[in-house]
């Protein structure tokens, strides 16, 4: 029972660290997948997209509803996700990587970052401002959980189309859900901003990020390996480590099932002196597996002495494995059954220049 309130124990406490990791891992699956796309279908795509951000500058961003308004998502579907998914916001400072969608609804926003409806699409380029959201808070995913870790000067990426887009933050405010004053489109500037909820698990303010588009240099690209590294090396070893728990738990599950099964059974320990006959009647005291407690019966330490012919039985004992002690001699001897229906056996590990065994066992029946 114990074992099974620490397995469950155990599921519960780590669910949100190896379900997240285990969500990453599936993203990832997802990623290669959508990556396989060829260079035609992205250039098609980046020119729709492109002729949309166009005509939005013409007349400016402009907000429907709080994206985080409505919860009531429903499970999202393959053909969704495959319709929408356009790449993935990687934060090498945060260490995530989680799958961009082209736009926003709460299905999507329950496994990754969306484009506000009303925005720039995030393919870049003057006069555009994207505005990337995602949930803070999840058991199951981490999204954007821990961005108000970023600062001015910190790094974001946008890996969209097959293209990498970098941007530096550059500014951090909290606004009111309905204030978007700050989210305009600027003339021949590239603009980013993810947005979340905040206060943690009070979601009554927005969180602001904001970064402009600098150049995808070698030390960037280094650094997003770097993060990848930690990322999938932290996946790694939540994954294995939850795995080993889990193995672990089964095994002394099953190990104390097979016990319990075991203790159940009855036998007859038969012991045989191998000495002299003259030396036959000892006294032998019987110990658990361990050979620390003298076991009792019939409230009396249970000891036998042997007969005329150096034989002692000890009657209806559980099935496992004791130790006996015998009278003259130094060592105990473990013996007992570790299987139901096995022959009793003497399991005590021979040492070097040890004499030969001062007993045999006879078969337990």
């Amino acid at each position: 029972m114990m074992i099974v309130l620490f397995l469950v124990g155990s599921l519960t406490m780590f669910y949100p660290f190896y379900i997240n990791a285990l969500n990453q891992y599936l993203d990832q699956v997802r990623m290669e997948r959508y990556q396989k796309k060829s260079e035609e279908q992205y250039a098609s795509q980046q020119a729709q997209l492109a002729e949309a951000n166009r005509k939005l500058a013409e007349t400016g961003i402009h907000f429907t509803t709080d994206p985080f308004e409505d919860t009531a998502g429903g499970r999202l579907s393959k053909e969704q996700y495959d319709k929408h998914v356009i790449g993935q916001v990687n934060i090498p400072k945060l260490a995530i990587e989680i799958p961009l969608f082209d736009t926003t609804t709460p299905n999507l926003l329950e496994v990754g970052a969306t484009v506000i409806n009303g925005t720039s699409f995030p393919v870049g380029g003057a006069g555009t401002h994207s505005v990337i959201s995602a949930h803070r808070g999840l058991p199951e995913r981490e999204l954007f959980t821990n961005l108000p870790k970023l600062n001015n000067g910190d790094l974001f990426l946008l890996e969209v189309l097959g293209e990498t887009l970098a941007y530096e933050v550059i500014s951090s405010e909290v606004v009111e859900p309905n204030e978007t004053s700050s989210l305009k489109i600027i003339d021949d500037q590239d603009l980013v901003t993810l947005v979340t909820c905040t206060p943690y698990m009070i979601n009554s303010h927005r969180l602001l990020v904001t970064g402009k588009r600098v150049p995808y240099t070698p030390e960037i690209k280094q650094a997003i390996q770097n993060g990848d590294r930690f990322r999938r090396f932290k996946q790694f070893a939540i994954l294995t480590g939850v795995s080993m728990i889990v193995v672990l738990s089964l095994w002394l599950l099953v190990r104390v099932i097979r016990q319990e099964a075991l203790r159940r059974t009855r036998f007859d320990l038969a012991i045989q002196l191998n000495s002299d006959p003259a030396d036959t009647q000892k006294a032998i005291q019987l110990y658990n597996r361990q050979g620390k407690k003298p076991l009792i019966r019939d409230h009396q330490p249970f000891i036998r002495t042997t007969d005329a012919s150096g034989k002692a039985i000890f009657e209806n004992l559980p099935g496992g494995l004791y130790q006996i002690a015998i009278e003259g001699e130094k060592q105990k001897i473990k013996v007992g059954i570790k299987k139901k229906g096995q022959a009793t056996k003497i399991y005590s590990k021979k040492q070097r220049n040890q004499k030969p065994s001062p007993v045999s066992v006879l078969m337990g029946t």
